[in-house]
């Protein structure tokens, strides 16, 4: 497949696998002391959890982390920043709402690029959130997946994992979504079918222009879904919103150490895509 990793379906389930052979050993994962390996990281809003992964990440890894805000945001063409920053870096860590622009970047570069987040993708969160339900629950494809929401970045990134893997997932969208072209059976409005029997549950952020609350995930709502079914809110998510209080209080939240899989995948992901690129 190609050097990126700018949506899901960047990678084959071979290579997913692979990935997550890697992450089962990122201790081990090491370049050597001498290496003179550097990454340019940029990190558009207040990103927390997946900046501190990919940080430390890149320090364990024994490559050079060189931060450089803004990054993407220069009215410079793609192709010349790509071309004076491709003498210096040996991967790009990105994270900009502009998908179109990072996705272009990446074509442009002849370095390996990774996307920590577009208004369109969230490939790494949703990576290492499989990987989680992976090494807790077993064999994905015996699972039953209810994504819960619009389709936002995150919730489009598990529909494509979903496709990549063959997993047995299911969206409940809100009808007017349903009508811009989510017909097929793995869509439905109601919340009680998509829970139904489900095995994991994810919910993201909703967007700004989106405000029905009868598709907040409750407590109640929960008792068609497996009696150890797990609740992965997408970080930071509002009780207000999408999930209420109840269920983050109850067994049915994932955890906090649930999220301590996205160092291990991410690690895993640079020494891959790093590996193939100076081989």
């Amino acid at each position: 497949m190609g050097k990126n990793f700018i949506t899901i379906d960047d990678f084959s389930a071979d290579e997913i696998r692979h990935i997550f052979d890697l992450a089962g050993n990122s201790a081990q994962l090491k370049f050597s002391a001498g290496t003179t390996l550097t990454a340019c990281y940029s990190f558009e809003g207040n990103s927390l959890r997946t900046r501190a992964t990919f940080v430390k990440a890149l320090s364990d890894l024994n490559i050079t982390p060189i931060g450089i805000p803004n990054f993407l945001k220069t009215e410079e063409g793609v192709e010349h920043l790509a071309g004076y920053m491709d003498s210096w870096f040996d991967i790009y860590i990105l994270r900009d709402r502009n998908h179109a622009r990072l996705a272009s970047f990446a074509e442009s570069t002849q370095k390996p690029t990774i996307n920590a987040m577009t208004s369109e993708a969230h490939p790494c969160e949703v990576l290492a959130d499989v990987y989680s339900v992976w090494k807790e629950k077993g064999d994905l494809r015996n699972l039953k997946y209810c994504l819960l929401g619009p389709p936002t970045n995150v919730l489009k990134s598990w529909q494509r994992i979903g496709k990549v893997l063959g997993l047995n997932l299911i969206h409940v969208l809100p009808q007017q979504y349903k009508s811009e072209g989510h017909q097929d059976k793995t869509f439905t409005s109601s919340k009680e079918d998509g829970l139904k029997d489900a095995d994991v549950i994810l919910t993201d952020a909703w967007p700004q222009d989106f405000d029905d609350r009868s598709f907040q995930l409750k407590l109640d709502d929960l008792e068609v879904a497996k009696s150890d079914a797990w609740v992965i809110p997408c970080p930071p998510f509002s009780v207000q919103n999408e999930i209420h209080q109840d269920i983050i209080s109850s067994e049915y939240f994932a955890g906090y150490g649930q999220k301590k899989y996205l160092y291990h995948v991410q690690k895993a992901l640079i020494y891959y895509l790093l590996s193939k690129s100076i081989a």
